[in-house]
């Protein structure tokens, strides 16, 4: 990391570089400058990039301080910094093969459960009624398919745990950081009875809708669940070809490519998100693109 880079002009500069730096839209993607970035805002007063320092370095306690008003020694911010373990936040945990073909994998404990009530906080507020690609042209539609909510992270509402956990999530995947920014990280909730009848994640080029978002932002190759709670019943993630379903714990990943490793769009991939019987269900959810070559 370059230290004589230039100081940013105000806390809210600061923290918006430094989120741009760790997903590396529209600037180079370095998650060492974006926490130089992240101390400075922290350092200046700003108290959301103060509790998300606190939240890379897993210390909740503060987190909780800071949400409730408690100032903290300006000193303490590069010590917070300098505690933040990159290799740790990249260092996937080895997955579990579900299915080897389709290609599916679970990883336990991807992510702890502090993190798993960050994104649920994260995506509360922002709810509304989840939607469908549209086949006949670019864009999104409700269906009747589809009864639950979601509610879209994208670049103006990510903070430094989303953009840390989407460099984790490429670690995963062995992709670059690039094939996630083709669409935002999504958090899902399923009241008793809502649910996401059979479905494919790859686009169907055969489609003009379809056909026009692959072109101009690549195939969803790869879909990346993770199981935000546990204290519901039923509402598992079924694939009805293979007969099978799962339902993770309190911070499990479920990854599956959505293509064989030919590139060619899976059907057996057909999967469905089932209704909880009892209790409320939260997922984060993120798809991975590839361009053709």
């Amino acid at each position: 990391m370059n230290t004589n880079a230039p100081q940013v002009a105000t806390e809210v500069e600061a923290y918006r570089t430094a989120v741009i730096s760790a997903c590396g839209i529209g600037a180079p993607y370095d998650l060492k400058a974006s926490l130089h970035h992240l101390r400075q805002a922290a350092q200046l007063g700003l108290p959301a990039a103060q509790m998300e320092l606190a939240a890379l370095v897993g210390n909740w306690r503060l987190v909780r301080e800071i949400s409730s008003g408690k100032a903290l020694r300006s000193e303490a911010w590069e010590r917070l910094r300098a505690a933040v373990d990159i290799h740790a936040w990249l260092n996937v945990p080895r997955g579990v093969v579900f299915s080897a073909a389709p290609r599916i994998a679970v990883v336990k404990s991807f992510v702890s459960a502090p993190v798993c009530d960050w994104l649920i906080r994260l995506g509360k507020p922002h709810l509304k009624p989840a939607e469908i690609f549209d086949r006949q042209q670019v864009g999104l539609r409700a269906d009747k398919s589809r009864s639950n909510s979601a509610a879209e992270i994208g670049l103006a509402r990510v903070d430094m745990v989303v953009a840390f956990l989407r460099a984790r999530i490429a670690a995963l995947a062995e992709l670059p950081l690039s094939a996630l920014n083709a669409d935002a990280c999504q958090i899902l909730h399923y009241e008793i009875g809502q649910q996401f009848a059979p479905h494919h994640d790859f686009l169907d080029v055969s489609f003009p809708g379809h056909a026009q978002d692959v072109a101009a932002r690549g195939q969803r190759v790869l879909t990346l669940l993770i199981y935000l709670n546990d204290d519901y019943e039923a509402g598992d993630t079924a694939f009805p070809v293979l007969g099978r379903s799962f339902k993770g714990r309190k911070g499990d990943a479920l990854i599956f490519w959505n293509v064989t490793e030919d590139g060619v769009p899976d059907r057996r991939t057909l999967h469905a998100g089932t209704a909880p019987t009892r209790g409320e269900k939260w997922l984060f959810s993120q798809w991975i693109r590839v361009r053709a070559a």
